[in-house]
């Protein structure tokens, strides 16, 4: 290793701790607290950025699933968008059906892992509402 390898591990290890020693620098990008909304069947999904995500800079990515499906699918209005939120009210239509929705980030190259929601029942949603 050549001192300038060993100068720059060294700063990183000073600087970041947290995120280098105890983590990936994958799944420190990973969003956190992904979850539904809804009101009045307007379902949206949102989340906040990674612990490593300085401002928004970073990148975006949403799939969904109903429960029981083993493809996800892209929300393609939501795929690659620097918001912390996505409507997924077309997509989670069926109220009577659970769904799942996940979000992944891009930084400067680096993809994070995915982060999903606990299932989601639009129909309980609601009626917690009422």
């Amino acid at each position: 290793m050549t001192p300038k390898c060993c100068f720059l591990g060294f700063l990183i290890g000073v600087l970041l701790p947290g995120v280098v020693e105890t983590q990936p620098a994958h799944e420190s990008l990973k969003p956190q607290r992904v979850h539904f909304q809804s009101q009045n069947f307007h379902n949206i999904l949102h989340w906040q950025p990674g612990r490593a995500c300085p401002g928004n800079s970073s990148i975006y990515f949403v799939q969904y699933k109903t429960y029981g499906q083993r493809q996800w699918k892209n929300k393609e209005d939501c795929w690659g968008i620097r918001e912390f939120f996505c409507d997924l009210t077309n997509e989670t239509s069926d109220i009577w059906e659970p769904y799942y929705g996940r979000v992944r980030t891009t930084l400067a190259g680096v993809h994070s892992g995915w982060t999903m929601t606990q299932r989601f029942f639009p129909w309980w949603e609601r009626a917690k509402g009422i």
